[in-house]
Parts: structure tokens; sequence; C-alpha cells
């Protein structure tokens, strides 16, 4: 019983005492109300002064998805398709997103759309079109332009779904922040078009020279063709000096190979699989040479059959020829398709409406104000009343004394 009634008288005491803290608390406040709504409501002017003084900032923002390349790199992804191997190091460390935070990208932003002005207002006099410079002060760089511009642009990836997203802030004008992401999304293409001549790219444009010389042979042998049968020549050129069809076939074989073997050793290729490509040309050029006929660059043959035989093997010769480089000129365009790299603008940038900033954000900076001044007049509240105490205690102990 006795041990109840204590219980009793402890639980009493300690919500007496919680009653009595939280009533002293609100006589502290009560007390200190001048000094609280003083503070807060100081605090609640700073941020509408700051509000209205503050330069309104616009933004932009534009999606975009990266497509193609191969994250092996451009070497090894041609290297498949052809019958040697290369040893291949590292990684090709080219993306969109490398590019779009790039000191290349922003130096172009900034001459293409002459930014610098832009960037320095403060510094640039628009009447006279030239800058106000103290003495001995020198005019910005192009460096401190794109110091100022990566304040400006910021680049983020998704990492689940790969989407960039592109954003772009400019004070007081909005259409300057639309055409700065325009011209961003511009010169990342132009750059990576640029960056991304790989092997496959300078296989696929050798391949064209030579498809387009066996075209204009084509065109040749046809030609000659329809004036022969027409009855209009009675000696017939030979184009490749050779009877066999398979001279056609022989001659696409030594430009592929000769091209695969210059790139590999421009690149530091294996050694037994350069001397095999070598062996390979040297035996071509000997079966090629076998086929050769020696007779001299026009013959006369009385013989209108024999003449007509004659134009259609080298038309076949001719079109072997082409055949063959198709093939491989389609096979390089094939791998350079995916090597290269691109984006796709899924989101474009747009215009910011003039009469909706991005910042100053008026109710949020507002409402932080006022509570950051309500919390701290709540604690200059409690710290005047503090050192009232400690002051009232002092002079009690010394009249005590």
């Amino acid at each position: 019983m006795g041990k109840k009634g204590s219980t009793q008288i402890s639980s009493d005491y300690y919500t007496t005492e919680d009653e009595i803290d939280l009533y002293e608390i609100w006589l502290i406040l009560k007390r200190r109300k001048k000094t609280v709504f003083l503070i807060t409501f100081l605090f609640a002017l700073i941020s509408v002064i700051y509000c209205f003084l503050a330069p309104p900032v616009y933004k932009t923002e534009a999606t975009i998805y990266p497509l193609g390349g191969n994250k092996t790199g451009g070497l090894s992804s041609l290297l498949s398709s052809l019958p040697i191997s290369l040893p291949i190091g590292g990684q090709s460390g080219l993306t969109v997103e490398a590019v779009l935070e790039s000191r290349t990208l922003r130096e172009r932003v900034i001459k293409d759309l002459n930014l610098l002005p832009e960037l320095f207002p403060d510094k640039w006099d628009n009447v006279h079109k030239k800058w106000k410079l103290e003495k001995d002060e020198e005019p910005p760089t192009i460096l401190d332009g794109v110091k100022k511009l990566d304040k400006l642009m910021s680049v983020s990836t998704d990492k689940n779904t790969g989407i960039i997203k592109l954003s772009v802030e400019f004070e007081k004008k909005p259409e300057m922040a639309y055409k700065i992401a325009e011209a961003s999304l511009k010169e990342a293409e132009s750059i990576l078009n640029e960056k991304s001549f790989s092997l496959a790219k300078r296989y696929r444009i050798y391949i064209g020279k030579q498809l387009a010389i066996a075209e204009q042979k084509l065109k040749e042998i046809e030609n000659i063709y329809r004036e022969f049968v027409s009855g209009k020549i009675k000696k017939v050129p030979l184009i490749f000096g050779t009877d066999s069809k398979e001279y056609g076939r022989l001659r696409g074989e030594l430009i592929a190979k000769r091209e695969k073997l210059e790139l590999l050793k421009g690149v530091g290729g294996n050694g037994e699989e350069i001397a095999r490509l070598r062996h390979d040309i040297e035996e071509i050029k000997r079966r090629l040479s076998a086929l050769k006929t020696g007779k001299p660059d026009f013959v006369s043959l009385p013989d209108y059959q024999l003449n007509l035989q004659k134009l259609q093997a080298q038309m076949a010769i001719a079109e072997a020829l082409f055949e063959t480089l198709v093939k491989e000129y389609e096979m390089a365009k094939a791998q350079e398709m995916k090597e290269q790299i691109s984006f796709q603008v899924v989101d474009p940038p747009y215009i910011p409406d003039v009469n909706k900033p991005y910042s100053p954000k008026k109710p949020l900076i507002i409402a932080v104000g006022i509570l950051s001044g309500l919390f701290i007049g709540i604690f200059v509240a409690f710290f005047k009343e503090w050192l009232e105490n400690v002051r009232r205690r002092h002079r009690g102990e010394l009249d005590n004394a």
C-alpha cells in the first residue's frame, strides 16, 4: 500500500514538474513576445526585399537519349568483321554526356552566340559596343566565359534509363537560355561526328573511292559494248587486260586486303597477322599476273563473235569487281553505324515564360524567412531570459554577502 502511494506521489510530482516547465515556457514567450515578433518581422522584411531586388532567372531544359556507340570502342568493332585479330586495350571514353560537359562545347557555344557581352553585362558598353575597363584591366577571355557558362549549365543522367537532361539558366533573358541550350545540342552533335572518325569510317571512305572507280569502269565498258553492237567501233579496248572473270574478283580482294594491311600497320597490329596478310596480297598479285594476256591495249579482231565474247568477258570482270566492292562497302557502312555515337532529342529546349521565372521562388523564400525569423526570435527570447536570470542570481548573491 505504501509502495503504491509513493508511486502515485512520484508520478504526480513529474507531471506537475512538466506542467510547470511548459507554463514557464509560455510565460517566457509571452514576456518576450516583442522580441520574437520584431525578429520574425525583420527576417520576413529581408525576404520580401530580396525577392523584389533579386534579378529573375529563367530556366530551360532539354531531354535527350544517346544512340549507338559500342562500349568496347571503334577499333574492336571494326576488327570483328575482319579475318584477323588485334589486341585492343581500353575503352572509348567518348560519350554524349562527356561532350555536353566539355570545355570545347562551351567555347563553341560562346563563339556561335557571341556570349561574352551577355555573360559580363556589367563590363560591356552596349551603346559603343566595347568593353568598359578600368586602368590595367583586361577584357574577359573566352576561358572566363567558359567558367561563367559552367555555372549556368548542368547535365544529369538517369542511371536506370540512360536519359540525359540538359538544363540552362540565364538572368533576365529567357530567350538567351533557349539559345544556349539549342546551340549546345547542335555543337554536341557536330563534336560527336568529328571525334568518331574511326577505323571503320576510314575504311568505308577508302572503299567508297575504289567503288566509284569500279563503277566508272563498268559504265565505260557498257558504252563500248553499245558502240560495238551498233557497229560504230571495230577495235575493242582491253580495260582490264585479261579475259578471265576471276580477274575482277581478285582485284576487289586485293584492294580490300591492302587497306586492311594499312590499318593494321597504323595501329601496331600483330606481326604474324600482318605477315599473313602480306602473303595473301602477294598470292593475289601472282594470280593476277598469271591471268594477264600480255596483249597490247587495243586489239583488232575481224571476227564479230570473238569481239563480242571479249566484251562480255570484260563486262563480267567489271561486274565482279563492282559487286565485291559493294559488299565491302556495305559491311564498312554497317560497322560504322555500330560505332557511331549520336543522340535523339526527346524533349527539345523551350523559351521560358517571361512571367514565370525559375528563381527567385518568392513564396518559398518568404516562408523560409518567416520560419527562420520565428525560430531565431524564440532562441533570442530564451537567451535573454537566461541572461536576466543569471544577472538576478548574481545580484542576489552580492546582496546576501
